[in-house]
């Protein structure tokens, strides 16, 4: 007999809270861990099945209400797959302290929850915005040192940023609340609480109103979207095509307008929080790890080993330092394409641009998380959510679902990554890769040359009062 996908993935989402509290707490490894960790990857096994049968629902609202159900268990949970959330409340403590938070880390008071802190962050500043610092301070200040508050009012936000997402998603593309309802969604953002949900929203948000030619509350938004995260920045320029088109002399000057407006509203934040640019000297506060997550960090470590293997072992780190330096390289010259086949596509047909240039920004997203220095599985919500909000199909479809199905293998509950246990043979993936990927493009040559052509519109949203299609 069949099992109903909501039942199967309520079950699964039980089973998560149960491998939260076998396992959940970080640096204790005994035998409930051990099961702990067992149960989660069942669990995470199961979820996938369920979301995965989940993928010709056509109904916005009866995902929703399976999100909702699906999130009920790991709310109740410890975090899972990271403990981000923690460093989040101690930050707060800092801010409502009067302290730097670009120049001081969490061991600096030390904070009530210093001891759930991952080592490796307590004397990390933060590289957030003043947006975030400030809602972190809001947080620690209301939860009063109780870590239960603390951990439910950054998943209240988290929550809100999904809201937003959806509702967003909605308006752009009239597409249905699938990835709302995903493994990734249910682990990184509904439990974990991750930041990355609130850009997102913003960013959807900011796209929502670019598309409607909105350009000063676009920048608003998009300025609050910065000032939650730095990453929103390579979204921006994106929404900016949707507001060029059209021929009057007012859309001609919205890119003035929506730049105006983001760059007046971060500045805001910044004078009232007191924190401006500094967080671009915490930037690089991740670069400290060193896994094959990231695509350029992998080849470099792959360099590195192969120079030890020769006798030259103080060669791995300016290895790994060229290869971040050339995938940052990369990453500029894939942004550029990424921008330039938007405006041909935006060019070309004015009134349908909407659907090919947010797809270019979710894909620039994305491959700036995995060419950046260091990668984790929620930087990819961001990517992902904007995606959300185009007709998302053919192969794009695929991988953009498998991945916010499968990249929640990647950590265990208690946020220990598995790259840091497979890092020769990953590296080694990474190169593979690499190779594989400049192969197939000298062999496909006239493909390569089609993915430059400006897509063909997409099919009218359904006027205002019809039935939604399922643009899937």
């Amino acid at each position: 007999m069949r099992l109903n996908p909501r039942w199967l993935g309520l079950a699964a989402s039980v089973l998560l809270a149960v491998s939260g509290f076998l396992a959940g707490k970080p640096y204790h490894h005994d035998a409930a861990w051990v099961t702990g960790v067992a149960v989660w990857f069942v669990a995470l096994i199961l979820l996938v099945r369920a979301w995965w049968a989940l993928r010709d629902e056509p109904s916005p609202g009866s995902l929703l209400r399976t999100a909702a159900l699906w999130s009920l268990p790991v709310l109740v949970a410890p975090p899972l797959g990271a403990q981000d959330v923690y460093a989040y409340g101690c930050q707060g403590q800092l801010f409502n302290a009067g302290l730097d938070l670009y120049r001081v880390g969490p061991s600096a008071l030390p904070c009530t929850w210093l001891s759930a802190v991952p080592p490796l962050w307590r004397d990390t500043p933060t590289p957030y915005g003043p947006l975030w610092l400030a809602i972190e301070g809001g947080v620690a200040g209301l939860a009063h040192g109780d870590i239960l508050v603390m951990v439910g009012l950054f998943r209240v936000v988290a929550v809100l940023g999904l809201l937003l997402c959806v509702a967003a998603a909605y308006r752009l593309s009239r597409g249905n609340a699938l990835l709302a309802a995903s493994p990734l969604v249910l682990v990184h953002v509904v439990s974990g609480a991750h930041n990355d949900i609130l850009l997102a929203g913003f960013a959807l948000a900011g796209f929502a109103l670019a598309a409607r030619r909105r350009p000063m509350l676009a920048g608003l938004v998009f300025g609050l979207a910065v000032a939650v995260k730095v990453t929103a920045l390579i979204a921006a320029p994106f929404a900016v095509l949707l507001m060029c088109f059209g021929g009057t002399a007012r859309r001609r000057l919205s890119p003035v307008t929506f730049t105006a407006a983001l760059i007046g509203t971060y500045a805001v934040l910044a004078a009232v929080t007191s924190h401006g640019l500094g967080f671009l000297g915490a930037l690089d506060s991740t670069t400290t790890m060193v896994q094959w997550l990231s695509i350029p960090t992998g080849v470099g470590m792959a360099a590195g080993y192969v120079l030890r293997m020769l006798g030259a072992p103080g060669s791995f780190d300016t290895a790994v330092a060229a290869a971040r330096a050339a995938g940052f390289v990369v990453l500029a010259a894939a942004l550029l394409v990424l921008w330039l086949w938007a405006l041909r596509a935006a060019r070309r047909r004015p009134d349908s641009a909407a659907q090919p240039v947010l797809t270019a920004a979710g894909v620039a997203l994305l491959v700036a998380a995995v060419l950046g220095p260091v990668f984790y599985a929620w930087y990819a919500i961001a990517g992902i959510a904007v995606l959300a909000g185009t007709t998302l199909t053919g192969r794009l479809r695929t991988v953009v679902h498998a991945a916010a199905a499968g990249l929640v293998f990647l950590t265990l509950p208690d946020s220990l990554g598995l790259a840091t246990k497979t890092k020769v043979p990953g590296a080694f993936l990474d190169v593979a890769l690499v190779v594989a990927v400049v192969v197939w493009a000298l062999r496909n040559r006239p493909a390569v040359k089609a993915l430059w052509q400006a897509p063909e519109p997409a099919a009218p949203l359904p006027a205002p009062g019809e039935p939604a299609r399922d643009l899937r």
